[in-house]
């Protein structure tokens, strides 16, 4: 597990200006969901979790990508918001998985439905609506899938359609990997980016 002690740097890049809104899945974002436990990818770790039902007693997670991760939070690059059918609950995994800056807020869903389409609309969609009208923020989660790859989810193009553009970054995790190393580094350039040209302020 990785340490949950924060490390402050008062030189890091973040310290000037706030930090990009973050938004985290936890199934097939932050945590893998592997197919086949007989084939669980080798770069994750089963963390045992204390929660209430119907949540999972355990999680599957990549240590360096938390690790990666923490590095932005405690930069302050990053400001984690939890976007995902757990809800308040996630802040459970947080203390067991080793992450900083918890309780992490909640743009809440309110149901464990986490795909459901209505007219178009992503149901976490509407929940990143509601808690910031603000367009620059990343966001992981499995469902958003790769730009690259046509067609798109039906969930990446509602947050397309809602807040697409180049202030806003979308990660689509793979569903039985979970938040990779990789995915943590775009996360971070695309950070720093915003810390150098958009020192405290917002669009």
């Amino acid at each position: 597990m990785v340490s949950s002690q924060r490390m402050d740097d008062s030189s890091s890049p973040g310290q000037n200006g706030a930090p990009v809104t973050l938004f985290v899945d936890v199934d097939g974002g932050l945590c893998a969901t592997p197919v086949y436990l007989g084939a669980v990818w080798p770069l994750l770790e089963r963390v045992e979790l204390v929660t209430p039902p119907p949540y999972p007693s355990y999680a599957w997670v990549n240590p360096a990508a938390v690790a990666a991760l923490n590095k932005l939070i405690d930069e302050g690059l990053v400001q984690p918001v939890w976007c995902t059918t757990w809800d308040d609950a996630a802040n459970f995994l947080i203390p067991a998985v080793g992450l900083h800056g918890g309780p992490w807020p909640v743009a809440t869903v309110g149901t464990r439905q986490g795909d459901l389409i209505w007219q178009g609309i992503w149901i976490k969609t509407e929940a990143v609506n509601r808690y910031t009208k603000e367009t620059r923020f990343v966001m992981v989660d499995d469902l958003l899938g790769e730009p690259e790859v046509r067609p798109w989810t039906a969930q990446r193009r509602s947050m397309d359609m809602a807040f697409g553009g180049e202030d806003t970054l979308l990660i689509g995790t793979r569903a039985e990997r979970g938040l990779s190393v990789d995915d943590v580094g775009r996360i971070r350039l695309f950070a720093e980016i915003y810390a150098r040209t958009n020192r405290g302020e917002r669009k």
